[in-house]
């Protein structure tokens, strides 16, 4: 049995989503509960035990175990894979991570040994005190300090490099890991960080693949920080500081801040607000948002109040903006500090407090802008003004447009309508309609699912009725043809004939059709068909959840009737079309063909 298939076999879909929500009985083997991807009210989220799937009806999003962890923790399917079998007590070979290629999987192994000898130094080593004393002036715990595993690196030149060594390791993996590097002057190599505070990096499946490392004095030589180099495993373009450690807190929030520091990810754990991560100084990337964007749409940003922060906070807010994420600012007040672990060391309630209450976007600029500065100079209002506006244009609800708008024209007491005419030229002519005033109409937005004909619903409910029961599949096949199913279903409809009769011919009971049948589309790698597959299924369980066998079986007939009458009407019409044109062209043989087989139709 292949991994996957095992940990299928061992881990129930209804138990791993109860870890994560909190799922109420349906009937018959089904939960449901509110979807954790979409804002609702009333749960369309809907589990089923006997085909170990799931399906939300509102924002049309489902699959199985391994989809919903990829979605809920924001993981790529190989680690979804790694993560499941270590929870199943599947072991998975190291070559079916695609994620890193077998030849790289000891740069991990590297980093994780480095973070585990770090650890044990600052921990349990006397040369580890000056790191607990800093870690203690900091306000960081042991127990703080050892849920984020950090470390100190010795006060020597070759250290990590000589216990690497030793452990088998050669000297050019070692540096292609990032750990050491080549003497300046001579041959051989050096460690690449000494004597500093050591803070892992993680991937978002929790393993080590780099560090940040501090300097534990003024005095240090070198710079405050030193980062691990660009590595096969590690691209600081792809990795959150604290990812790891945020996921249920942010699904939990449907938020996560963002911050500029690693130490300020850990004072604000320290606090008890843990749905935050570090860009780690550099600037935000569309890799690291995208990550983001798995797990929430609400962005609150926390950057330096200085020119850089404020120069790193507009990049990324304008990207953030671009990636339709719903954007807030925290602003810190001077005399709290400068970052979130200035705020914590003085006081962890007045964090949660400002934590409590992110600002617009908007209103963050215009505090930014139009604070303290002279108004009544021309060439700082007309700055301070075009700012503005090309942020306002930026927004793509009008409402929101009209709001600010006015708010700016009050503030800076230009006319509404002269500010109005620069964000539309701002915007180009498109953009026109979205700020005109009360006659501008926003255009609605695509409804994500295209509305299914009559036709295509009842194909929808028999064919997920027959997944469901022997009897039933029995009696679809026997009753409908595949020029009765709507072109929408029709591939899975021919496969599910297909499995049908191999499984009636090895006198197999139906149950095993849904699983060889979403394994087949799997194999094939069709996404479609196996979503498709999963929606049919569950929208044919929600239907009959509370509904008798016979019910259940009068609506089959009802709905197989409807098919073939529809289909029936096809034929007729497809038959009248031939004919006129058989008629127009004088083809009186094919004219006859094609009135009999009219004739034979109607009968």
């Amino acid at each position: 049995m292949e991994p996957k298939d095992e940990i299928k076999s061992r881990i129930d879909v209804a138990a791993l989503i109860g870890e994560y929500l909190q799922i109420k009985p349906a009937g018959r083997g089904s939960f449901k509960t509110l979807c954790p991807f979409h804002g609702e009210k009333s749960p369309s989220f809907h589990i089923s035990q006997e085909k170990q799937i799931w399906h939300c009806f509102g924002c049309d999003m489902g699959g199985d175990i391994f989809s919903f962890v990829m979605e809920m923790d924001g993981l790529t399917f190989p680690e979804a894979l790694r993560m499941l079998g270590k929870k199943a007590g599947v072991e998975i070979p190291e070559y079916q991570n695609k994620q890193v290629s077998h030849s790289e999987g000891f740069l991990i192994d590297l980093n994780e040994l480095a973070r585990d000898y770090f650890l044990d130094i600052l921990h349990k080593q006397p040369e580890g005190k000056i790191a607990r004393d800093y870690l203690v002036e900091r306000g960081i715990d042991t127990e703080l300090a050892k849920k984020f595993q950090l470390g100190l690196s010795p006060n020597g030149w070759t250290v990590l490099g000589d216990v690497l060594k030793k452990k088998g390791f050669a000297e050019s993996r070692i540096e292609k890991a990032g750990l050491i590097k080549p003497r300046l002057k001579g041959s051989g190599y050096i460690d690449r960080f000494r004597h500093r505070l050591m803070i892992p990096l993680r991937d978002s499946s929790g393993r080590a693949v780099g560090f940040t490392a501090r300097a534990l004095a003024a005095d240090e030589k070198g710079p405050k920080y030193l980062n691990s180099p660009e590595t096969p495993i590690y691209h600081k373009s792809k990795i959150l500081f604290g990812l790891a450690f945020a996921k249920s807190a942010i699904r939990k929030e449907r938020s996560v801040i963002i911050v500029e520091g690693n130490l300020d990810v850990i004072a604000s754990h320290k606090a008890g607000v843990e749905h935050i991560v570090a860009s780690s100084g550099t600037a935000l990337t569309e890799d690291q948002l995208l990550m983001l964007k798995r797990l929430t749409k609400r962005l609150i940003f926390c950057f330096d109040s200085d020119s850089a922060g404020f120069a790193a906070a507009r990049r990324g807010m304008h990207l953030a903006q671009s990636l339709d994420f719903d954007v807030r600012v925290i602003s810190i007040p001077k005399e709290l500090g400068k970052d979130p672990d200035d705020v914590v060391q003085k006081n962890p309630a007045a964090w949660r407090d400002l934590v409590d209450k992110p600002v617009h976007i908007m209103q963050y600029y215009i505090d930014r802008l139009l604070t303290d500065v002279d108004l009544s100079d021309i060439d700082v209002k007309r700055d301070r003004t075009h700012q503005l506006l090309q942020e306002i244009a930026r927004l793509k609800d009008p409402i929101d447009v009209d709001h600010w708008l006015q708010l700016v024209s009050d503030l800076v007491r230009i006319d509404l309508d002269i500010l109005r005419g620069i964000v539309v030229k701002s915007r180009g002519v498109s953009g026109a309609s979205s700020v005109s005033g009360a006659s501008g109409v926003p255009k609605k937005h695509k409804n994500v699912k295209e509305r299914e004909t009559r036709f295509e619903k009842a194909a929808k409910l028999v064919m997920g009725l027959a997944l469901s029961d022997a009897d039933l599949a029995k009696e679809v096949v026997g009753r409908l043809e595949p020029d009765s199913i709507p072109e929408k279903f029709l591939a899975i409809y021919k496969q599910f004939v297909l499995v049908y009769t191999a499984e009636q011919s090895t006198d197999s009971t139906q149950l095993h059709i849904f699983p060889l049948l979403r394994k087949h589309f799997e194999d094939a790698e069709d996404t479609q068909s196996c979503n498709e597959l999963t929606r049919i299924a569950l929208h044919a369980e929600r239907f009959a959840t509370d509904m008798k066998r016979d019910q259940v079986r009068e609506e089959l007939n009802r709905h197989i009737d409807i098919l073939r009458s529809a289909a029936l009407d096809m034929s007729r019409d497809r038959l009248v079309s031939a004919i006129r044109q058989a008629e127009a062209s004088g083809d009186q043989q094919r004219l006859a063909a094609l009135m009999e087989e009219y004739h034979l139709l109607i009968k």
